[in-house]
């Protein structure tokens, strides 16, 4: 039983020229201790090795080569994807907090559109009671205020924006 647990490892043969100077070199330590000392001595083993594994040929620098650049390629896509879903995902989160702030704002405007018509309402009704006192206003009650060369001289825009922006000319007076 307990042989099988040991394990076997080969061991090569040593050339004869190297099996002589490393018994001769044994010896000669082994001589000069006393014989109740003397450790035994093996032979070093020396490890063939195989041809071409020092020296890999082109088609074996060529695979290194190509594993080395896959290598690369793929931790560079792996790196790629990452960047990219992280990406994806913090302009998600944006897009959803901003479009949170767009319906908050909607609903807000619609509340202050109806507010602001309610309030038109109210004012209508109070003008057409007659007790307040309320006329509607007559063409010769009405004044007509020209713009002064000052006012009209101090403003110098360019042209292209004064037409760009400009309102269409309507004969309405500019206040009461």
């Amino acid at each position: 039983m307990s042989a099988a647990l040991k394990s076997y490892v080969p061991r090569p043969v040593p050339s004869r020229a190297r099996a002589a100077t490393a018994l001769n070199s044994a010896r000669q330590s082994a001589a000069a201790l006393p014989a109740e000392t003397r450790p035994s001595v093996s032979v070093p083993a020396v490890l063939p090795t195989t041809p071409g594994v020092d020296a890999p040929g082109p088609l074996g620098r060529r695979l290194s080569q190509l594993h080395l650049v896959t290598s690369a390629l793929a931790v560079s896509l792996v790196t790629l994807t990452l960047l990219s879903y992280g990406t994806s995902v913090y302009i998600n989160r944006q897009l959803n907090q901003t479009n949170q702030r767009l319906n908050r704002l909607q609903r807000s405007e619609q509340q202050l559109t109806t507010a602001n018509e309610v309030l038109k309402n109210h004012l209508a009704h109070q003008v057409e009671v007659a007790e307040m006192g309320f006329q509607p206003p007559q063409p010769g009650n009405v004044i007509f205020l020209k713009p002064t060369p000052q006012a009209a001289a101090s403003a110098q825009v360019p042209a292209s924006v004064v037409n760009r922006f400009a309102l269409p000319k309507v004969d309405v007076p500019l206040g009461y």
